[in-house]
């Protein structure tokens, strides 16, 4: 199917007034390539060796056609994530800051999610932070790509980023993966094109000015800012650091790009771009706010976990497990500690790792502890029942004592059954149940 030609203006633009020409506009109408990033707490399960590594990340792996995700439980269990290879450098990025030894950052703009793992997976240690997203169904997207990556550091949240207004020197760190017009995503998205007009980019310009006042004051003096759109123009992108280099008390962050990435105009920022990387189009600035970031390492002391669920939970000494109404979580302790300094009030889709609920027949353990831990027996099962489960059905097991217990495929918890003894309840939560038709 060949995609809708390149609007007029988005041509003109790209010749007349950026550094990438004819190149782009030639590698927009070849084939995307299709690439992954691996769990690291699960990337054991999943077999690489077939794969060209993405050079900029050590995980990432490009793909030699794309598969059917959905039909791959591996997916469905956290082991990796469909993730173009451009965004997968957040994660380099962060590894190249001098950020505190137990940072608090903030991702903005989070959904789906992609970019929320990469980064927290390159953080220093100890660190948390908030995963934000003002769109009821994206947060929940975002809410289960967490969960999947199975952390306990995070805090997902659904607000608008004027909710951050007020948080003076909070983080160490904001993410700016801020909503654009889309040009970066001409190539995969052939809507992307359709959707895209002349007014495109100065509108969505105005709403990244918006977004990016509202979290100026929450990033700490010496603390950093990475904003990120996945467009070519300058209105989105060199206008709008100029802007905050401007008003606001920024300077440029130096940082060690890929090979292969474009200058931004002016030395402001760099971007991924088709024809010049294996990529789709992502413009990446570093932005340090002036000042001192401060921070001082603090060693968690071993303490006794009290479960009050039991379901003999073994937590680590920096984990603790609270009680919220009538849910049991886990967190680590570092995110318990930061969100003890919020005192805005936020609209929060969970805090940490729900384990439980309460019932009036006891606790009933929740899908993120499936993911999370083997506090669980297992019972190991085939592809086609993984994705039966997937689906919400069920299928024979061994006559193991009732109870609950993990679905395993390849080593990897899929979630939780209650085993009734001749037959079992699927726990799989509903929402994120596969609806297409098993072969």
């Amino acid at each position: 199917m060949l995609n809708p030609p390149l609007p007029e203006a988005f041509i003109h633009a790209i010749m007349e007034d950026s550094p990438f020409g004819a190149p782009l506009l030639n590698a927009l109408d070849h084939e995307s390539p299709t690439s992954i990033r691996t769990n690291p707490r699960k990337a054991h399960a999943f077999e690489t060796t077939d794969f060209h590594r993405v050079p900029w990340c050590n995980n990432g792996f490009y793909l030699e056609q794309r598969p059917n995700f959905t039909l791959d439980p591996l997916f469905h269990a956290g082991v990796y994530y469909p993730q173009e290879a451009a965004s997968m450098v957040i994660g380099e990025v962060v590894r190249q800051l001098p950020l505190p030894y137990g940072a608090f950052v903030l991702d903005a703009c989070a959904a789906p999610g992609g970019k929320t793992t990469a980064m927290f997976d390159a953080l220093p240690p100890d660190s948390s932070g908030i995963a934000n997203e003002i769109h009821p169904h994206r947060a929940n997207i975002l809410n289960e790509t967490v969960t999947k990556w199975g952390l306990n550091n995070i805090a997902v949240t659904q607000n608008d980023t004027a909710a951050f207004k007020s948080m003076v020197q909070m983080f160490d760190l904001v993410l700016v993966d801020a909503p654009c017009s889309g040009e970066g995503m001409f190539r995969k998205d052939p809507n992307a094109r359709l959707e895209w007009n002349d007014n495109s980019p100065r509108y969505c310009a105005e709403r990244q000015w918006i977004i990016v006042n509202n979290l100026i004051e929450s990033v700490k003096e010496g603390g950093f800012m990475i904003y990120a759109t996945c467009t070519f123009n300058r209105q989105e992108n060199e206008e709008t650091i100029q802007y905050v280099l401007d008003q606001h008390g920024f300077e440029l962050v130096s940082w060690q790009p890929p090979k292969g990435c474009v200058p931004g105009r002016k030395g402001l920022g760099v971007y991924f771009a088709p024809g010049f990387t294996q990529s789709e189009g992502l413009y990446v600035c570093v932005l340090r706010k002036k000042g001192v970031l401060t921070g001082e390492r603090k060693e968690n002391s071993p303490k006794r976990i009290k479960d009050f669920t039991g379901f003999n939970l073994v937590l680590n000494d920096n984990e603790a497990l609270v009680q919220e109404g009538n849910l049991a979580v886990i967190r680590s302790s570092s995110l318990g500690k930061q969100l003890q300094r919020i005192k805005s009030p936020l609209r929060y889709v969970k805090r940490g790792v729900i384990v439980a609920e309460a019932s009036t027949k006891g606790w009933v353990p929740q899908h993120d502890l499936a993911l999370y831990s083997d506090s669980f027996p297992a019972i190991d099962c085939t592809k086609q029942e993984a994705l039966m489960y997937l689906r919400g059905e069920t299928f024979p097991v061994p006559p193991y004592p009732q109870g609950y217990y993990n679905l395993r495929y390849q080593g990897v918890n899929l979630g939780f059954i209650k085993h009734l003894g001749a037959r079992f309840n699927n726990l799989y939560p509903k929402p994120w149940r596969i609806r297409m038709q098993l072969s």
